[in-house]
């Protein structure tokens, strides 16, 4: 199995994982930065002692990069936006809106790599987005009057997805660093909990976990979303182009709706299962072309 096709499917793994983050979040009533918080909080310990267990060293002590910085920043308004997104025009509309990030890659790819995308990837891109469309058209019924302003969160959670995914590829481009997705997981995390913190502060959110059911379900918004799913897709983009990624990236909302049916008992409508293959043969049309390059 050669490097594109772990990449691939590292990814895949990924966005499986962090498909249930909507899933967590609906089940508690904690307010959306400190949801986001509490991810990265216990997030960052987790990985700290995965840290500490795999290289035995303090990894305080080490330099990061200034993309891991940059990408923290990115994430956590990533987190920001998409949760006051959701709350304005729905989890369907919020999360078609956030994935517009694979629009955004291939000009932020072009400009910081000199990766030019390739028409049958350019193909694959729209199809992808007719299916986000097939899938999620139907949150526009119910936008509320605050729907500018959700569409206006939504597009800047895409920007900000875009820019972490660029940030984190760019470690992978600089010798001089460590690329260890750990070490870069766990400074992306400490640094997006402070700033989450800091959030919280300036909206006079009290930081709350009003039940123990809460605290568990947190916890494993932290581990599993966060952790593990957040690793397999860092190992994955030191392999495959961030195009290539942000297009597999695309099966979490699809998953994420295949949870809703599942969990909370949504009803899917027959145009949203053309919307589910229409994004599965986009991830395979990219998986093969990214194959070839290689």
């Amino acid at each position: 199995m050669n490097n594109s096709i772990k990449g691939s499917l590292s990814i895949l793994s990924g966005a499986f994982l962090i498909s249930f983050s909507p899933v967590f979040v609906n089940l508690v009533s904690i307010e959306p930065t400190v949801s986001g918080f509490y991810r990265m909080l216990f997030g960052s310990i987790a990985l700290f002692i995965i840290y500490l267990i795999k290289n035995n060293e303090n990894p305080l002590r080490k330099n990061i990069s200034k993309f891991i910085v940059l990408g923290a920043i990115f994430f956590s308004l990533d987190l920001w936006f998409w949760h006051r997104s959701i709350i304005y025009v729905g989890p369907g509309l919020s999360t078609l809106l956030a994935n517009f990030q694979i629009l955004i890659l291939p000009f932020l790819a072009l400009i910081f790599f000199n990766q030019k995308t390739q028409r049958i990837q350019i193909f694959s891109i729209f199809l992808g987005l007719l299916g986000l469309f097939l899938i999620t058209g139907q949150s526009w019924d119910i936008a509320g009057n605050n729907y500018k302003l959700g569409v206006l969160f939504g597009l800047l959670t895409a920007i900000s997805y875009a820019g972490y995914i660029i940030s984190i590829k760019r470690i992978d481009h600089n010798a001089a660093v460590n690329s260890d997705p750990i070490f870069n997981l766990l400074f992306i995390s400490l640094i997006s909990a402070g700033l989450l913190f800091l959030f919280s502060i300036i909206e006079q959110v009290p930081l709350e976990i009003k039940s123990s059911s809460e605290l568990i379900w947190m916890i494993c918004y932290g581990l599993f979303s966060h952790v593990i799913g957040w690793f397999f897709i860092l190992n994955g983009l030191q392999k495959i182009s961030a195009v290539t990624a942000g297009i597999i990236l695309l099966t979490q909302p699809i998953l994420s709706y295949v949870w809703d049916f599942i969990i909370f008992k949504k009803v899917i409508l027959p145009i949203e299962y053309f919307g589910i293959v229409s994004v599965l043969l986009a991830m395979i049309i990219t998986i093969k072309s990214e194959n070839q390059k290689s």
